[in-house]
């Protein structure tokens, strides 16, 4: 799997159905190769060449799910079809795979997404905007811009704000 780089005239030429992530006014292009058995896929997005695409293969490698800007996509690696096509409210931040579920954090949200079929499976609001996620334990810790920290307990699925322990 390879992320390059292309020019837009490059990006138009990409097959319609093989363009996963297009957006109205892109200023940024990328052929992602997938090799010879599954090909290439075109992105498109808007932001500065800072923001790059955040790919992540599922745990058992059967899906890649990749998202930029506001858009998320999921592709099956078998077949080489795309499982999830879908526009979201907020930029993406970052993509976190277990073995049953696969968990988008963008500015104001938590998506848990069903790895079996790329369902929703639950849709948690941040209370601010999220400044990034660690994995601690069996915990999915998310800070927020505002120091604050909320934790995502990965195998319940409950979330709560993190409480400070004064000593």
């Amino acid at each position: 799997m390879k992320l390059q780089h292309i020019s837009q005239a490059e990006f138009n030429q990409i097959e319609g159905v093989r363009r996963v992530i297009v957006h109205d006014c892109p200023h940024q292009f990328a052929l992602l190769d997938l090799g010879e058995l599954l090909g290439h896929y075109g992105i498109s997005w808007r932001s500065s060449p800072i923001i790059q695409p955040v790919i992540m293969p599922s745990k058992d490698e059967l899906t890649l799910w990749l998202g930029v800007d506001q858009h998320l996509a999921a592709i099956d690696l078998q077949s080489g079809r795309l499982r999830l096509s879908m526009a979201m409210h907020e930029n993406i931040f970052n993509i976190f795979t277990m073995e049953f579920r696969t968990i988008v954090l963008t500015e104001l949200e938590l998506l848990l997404f069903n790895n079996y079929d790329c369902s929703i499976e639950s849709i948690e609001d941040l209370p601010e905007i999220a400044a990034g996620m660690t994995v601690a334990g069996s915990d999915l810790v998310i800070g927020l811009i505002d120091g604050r920290s909320l934790t995502l307990n990965l195998e319940t699925c409950k979330m709560q704000e993190a409480t400070l322990v004064h000593k």
